[in-house]
Order: C-alpha cells, then structure tokens, then sequence
C-alpha cells in the first residue's frame, strides 16, 4: 500500500532533504505536494486528501497548530517535524503520531513512519476535532485513545483502561486496569494537564487518579482503587477531594 504524503515546512532546502529522506527510507510513501505556509498546505490537503502529512510548527503567519485547526474533521495522521523542542506536550495533546526535531535522524523518521502506518491500516486516525484544535479541557469521553511515549515506541490506551499516573522524577508509571503498567517518558505533569478533563484527580503532586476507579476513601488520608491500590491523598487536596467525591454524592 502507498501512503499519499505531504510534506508542510516554510523553508525550501529543508522541504527538499525531508523528501530525499522520505524517498530513500520510507518507500511506502508517496509525496503528493509540498507546502511552504498554513493557508497554501490547507488547499493541498482539501485537494489530495493525504493519508500523513509532515508538519512544521513555527512558520510565518500560521503555524502549524493554525492549520489543524481550520479543519471540520481530521482523516489523516500528522508528524511534527521542527527545531523546537518546547512544543512537544502540544504535540502530545493533539495526539500526533510522533515529534521529530530537525535535522531528523534517519532511524527516528522510519520509526515514526511505520507508526503512522500502524494507526493509519488498524484505522486509529484521530477522531476528535477539539482535540486536534487544541481544546482538550472540553473533552470528557474516556473512550478517546491516547498515545502514551516511551523510550522506544508509543501504546495507544483507551482512557478508561488507565487507573492511576504515578510521578518517578522524569518518567510516568501508568497503571491499567487489566493489571499492566506502561512506562512513559512523560513526566506526570503531562498527564495532568491532558486528562484534567478526562474525569481525573490529581490527589498528590506524584500521584493522577481516575475517578472512574475510586473505590475508597479512608478518613486516614489515602484512597482505594478498583485494582486494590492504596494511592495518598495530600492534606492540601483533602477538602477539594471530598468536595468532590463526597459533599456531592
């Protein structure tokens, strides 16, 4: 299968060494059209309807977030492609297949594609507009996928499916209810800000709950997931949690 392809960057030469990269590593894909600005990539997309697109995100005028957002409805996956770093949680947030920062390593951009490749033939295209709009404290269906990076490769996990985010410096241990953890190497301060409005509390400054999966609260300071565990709740989050677990039951 070909995997129509646009390539979305203001600068030429950096346009022409992504398509060479492309060409020779990734011959799945096929380039349909480049694009050098927001308002020109948004005609190509409506023209071609691509399959993945690679995007930049500093651009003049608007930028790559600008354009997402001028679609009704996203049917194709986006890779971030860019010389900054500080976008990577935005990225995240509207559950791009994958963030590379420029110049892209050969073995970071195949990695990628193959992973655009899987959401794009198991049909895990995004499926939220506000999402990729930016808006994601207006979202509340815990049957929305997210991606959750680790060190090598990204698993997609329904929201539902996940219990509890616990914070180990760095990294994010996240558990499931089936049983398993995943570690991410997104700090818990990620997760905060992306499931805020997914119906989770954040009950200690190392610790994310579910609210789905509360089962317990013991008056000594620690509640009781569906999965058994005991998971503390700080003496600054006591009140608000019993605000909202118990003064509105």
């Amino acid at each position: 299968m070909k995997y129509k392809t646009i390539i979305i960057d203001d600068e030429d030469k950096l346009r022409e060494v992504l398509a060479i990269k492309i060409s020779k590593h990734c011959p799945d894909l096929t380039i349909v059209a480049k694009a050098r600005n927001a308002d020109e990539a948004y005609d190509l997309i409506t023209e071609h309807n691509p399959d993945l697109i690679f995007l930049d995100i500093a651009m003049p005028g608007q930028s790559g977030f600008d354009l997402i957002a001028k679609f009704d409805s996203i049917n194709f996956e986006i890779i971030f492609a860019t010389g900054y770093n500080e976008y990577a949680l935005d990225a995240l947030k509207v559950s791009a297949v994958d963030y590379l920062l420029k110049p892209i390593k050969n073995a970071d951009l195949i990695t990628a594609v193959e992973l655009a490749k899987e959401r794009i033939s198991t049909k895990e295209k995004l499926k939220d507009y506000d999402l990729l709009k930016h808006n994601i404290e207006n979202i509340g269906d815990q049957k929305t996928k997210i991606a959750i990076p680790g060190s090598e490769s990204y698993q997609f996990v329904e929201v539902e499916y996940i219990i509890s985010c616990q914070g180990w410096q760095k990294y994010t241990k996240i558990s499931l209810k089936n049983g398993d953890s995943i570690i991410s190497s997104y700090n818990i301060g990620v997760y905060r800000d992306m499931l805020s409005s997914f119906g989770f509390f954040s009950c200690h400054k190392s610790f994310l709950i579910n609210n789905a999966h509360v089962r317990t609260y013991v008056k000594e300071g620690f509640v009781i997931m569906s999965d058994g565990s005991k998971l503390p709740v700080s003496r600054r989050k006591k009140k608000e949690f019993l605000d909202k677990f118990v003064n509105n039951a």
